[in-house]
């Protein structure tokens, strides 16, 4: 028996789904009961459990992916975050990467401009709450251990070259042989299939290629691709998403399949009315003029960056008395319609209102004015929004390297079942011992050998 660290556990999950699908039968079963699909005649008892006033039940001390046993051989951005959210929500992940470290380990900035590969951010990020080990599956042993290793999980999340793995001899259908149930996330920049599967794609690669560039930015300009690893981050959540659903569907039927993840396709599921207009309309909507928008770009005040929409519970005696100049209660600005007829000069009125004003007091005031108002936050600005403190989307880890550092953790909130910090993301191969030593039973010697043929 391998250590529990890394065992298999399907029968939590299998009497959770179980119980799910019973109320669900319970609720929706019509037989007996004169259940009318079409209308609104509900069950009795159903009307009972639907209006009935309950209890809170206090947040459970387990995740809702408790059990689940995951294996991380990505080493992008991608596939990291898409392991971090399943460990953040009860998965036992072990994120498996080179005796060397991950790609990620490498990757800038690095905690006090350091490069160091236990100060990368993004490595210090994408890993939270994940166990570590190293493996060299460019080894014949390396491959060995891991097709001992499957067994023992419910998934597998890699984000190689399609083909790599299967080259190796360690792809899906060479892994479901060791195991039927295996659910393998493979998240790469064009899919595993078509005439760009095999192309390398960074991030600005599958936002130009994903649509969402060509209508960023301004008329007449370069487009713009939006400021971080957005892409990256979407293909992420999508492959934490599709392996849920898969989970589900595994602890029902005991069967195991091939996830694929395109990031490009994740990008461009982001533009579906924009795809949708050019066979509708014949044509695409143009993308904001440089000025004259109607407010419809941010602008500058004495401080930073505001941005202001029309509507929300303010009348446009409401807004022209906010922002202070009497021009803006002249006929030529009285209808939405004369508004945008004469939208640059209406910009430049709102322009020269604020431009002494500070974001924090406008912002304020148009809340009070109940304006649809925003203001841009920089991130020092975001790490104390009071907001997002309220609502604890901050936390404190504490790393053996960098010491304490407060990171954005919980990404979505589960009432009964919430985010819980379990440890900061592992230093390279600390959980080393635990797996091949406790876990899969090689002896001391054999530990030292497996170091020193770098398999480990």
């Amino acid at each position: 028996m391998g250590h529990p660290a890394i065992q298999l556990h399907h029968g939590r999950i299998q009497r959770t789904a179980g119980k799910a699908l019973r109320a669900i039968a319970t609720i929706a079963s019509p037989v007996g009961v004169g259940y009318n699909p079409f209308g609104s005649t509900y069950p009795e008892e159903t009307k009972r459990k639907l209006t009935s006033t309950q209890p809170q039940q206090a947040p459970l001390t387990h995740g809702p992916l408790d059990g689940v046993k995951v294996l991380d051989l990505s080493e992008d951005i991608a596939g990291s975050f898409c392991g971090r959210l399943l460990a953040d929500y009860g998965a036992d992940v072990l994120k498996l990467e080179p005796p060397t470290g991950a790609s990620l380990r490498r990757m800038g900035p690095f905690f006090g401009d350091d490069p160091h590969p236990e100060k990368s951010l993004f490595y210090l990020l994408m890993n939270l709450n994940k166990k570590g080990a190293t493996l060299n599956l460019e080894t014949v042993t390396g491959r060995n251990i891991l097709e001992r290793l499957v067994p023992h999980v419910d998934v597998v999340i890699e984000s190689y070259r399609p083909g790599y793995l299967a080259d190796l001899g360690v792809g899906y259908d060479d892994l479901q042989k060791e195991n039927p149930s295996l659910i393998m996330t493979s998240i790469t920049p064009f899919g595993q299939t078509g005439p760009y599967s095999q192309y390398k794609g960074e991030e600005v690669v599958n936002y130009a290629m994903g649509l969402i560039m060509s209508i960023s930015g301004v008329q007449g300009e370069e487009p713009l691709k939006h400021g971080g690893f957005q892409a990256q981050y979407e293909g992420g959540l999508n492959g934490a998403a599709s392996t849920s659903m898969a989970l589900f569907m595994q602890s029902n039927t005991g069967e195991g399949q091939h996830i694929d993840i395109s990031v490009t396709e994740c990008v461009a599921s982001t533009a579906m009315a924009t795809q949708t207009t050019y066979p509708f309309m014949g044509g695409t909507l143009p993308r904001r003029p440089p000025s004259g928008s109607n407010f419809g770009h941010p602008m500058p005040c004495k401080d930073g960056w505001i941005i202001v929409q029309t509507g929300g519970g303010a009348t446009w005696d409401t807004i022209a008395d906010f922002f202070g100049d009497p021009q803006l209660k002249e006929p030529k600005f009285a209808d939405p319609a004369q508004r945008l007829r004469n939208t640059v000069e209406l910009d430049q009125v709102v322009l020269d209102s604020i431009k002494d004003r500070g974001k924090w007091d406008l912002f304020t005031k148009a809340a009070e004015a109940r304006m649809l108002f925003g203001l841009v936050q920089t991130p020092s600005e975001l790490l104390e929004c009071p907001q997002l403190v309220y609502r604890n989307f901050y936390r404190e880890i504490d790393h053996p390297v960098i010491g304490k550092v407060k990171v954005p953790a919980a990404l979505f909130n589960l009432s009964l079942t919430p985010y819980q910090y379990i440890r900061p993301a592992p230093t390279l191969g600390q959980h080393n011992s635990e797996i091949y030593l406790d876990g899969l039973e090689y002896s001391r010697e054999d530990f030292v050998r497996l170091r020193q043929l770098d398999v480990i």
